[in-house]
């Protein structure tokens, strides 16, 4: 019976400390940067299944290679390999921004991890964003492949 109670106990502290962690990691971020506010609008296009202003968030040249011409237009084939081939994009019904990074050795380039969740599956997704340093704007893009 004791080994049984300091299971649980162990199974509760793990869970708490799984939750918490993700909440802690989303309460670092910074709301007011201009990173943060472009990837909450990312955020939110996913949320909303809105594939125009995605494909309007993407870098250009990299939407131009995978989009227009390695998968010839296929919006939803590109958006589903983008968010991680394991979630289908019109599926997703949970999207949180859990944290982002200026990658090393680069004054434009970021690493961000998204939660992602459907009623089959939840993932952590991760893509790049980059700033024009010549405009400021910010673009998403994902691995070449």
């Amino acid at each position: 019976m004791a080994a049984i109670k300091k299971i649980l106990l162990l199974a509760l502290i793990f869970f708490t400390f799984g939750v918490n962690s993700k909440t802690d990691l989303n309460s670092k971020i910074n709301e007011k940067t201009p990173e943060t506010i472009f990837l909450r609008k990312v955020e939110n296009a996913v949320r909303v299944h809105d594939a125009d202003q995605l494909l309007a968030f993407m870098e250009p040249n990299y939407k131009r290679s995978q989009h227009d011409e390695f998968l010839a237009g296929n919006t939803e084939q590109f958006l589903n390999e983008f968010f991680c081939s394991e979630i289908i994009f019109y599926e997703i019904t949970e999207v949180s921004l859990i944290k982002y990074s200026l990658m090393k050795s680069s004054k434009t380039d970021y690493e961000v991890v998204f939660f992602l969740k459907s009623q089959k599956t939840e993932v952590l997704c991760t893509f790049f964003m980059t700033k024009n340093l010549n405009t400021t704007i910010f673009s998403i893009y994902s691995a070449v492949g």
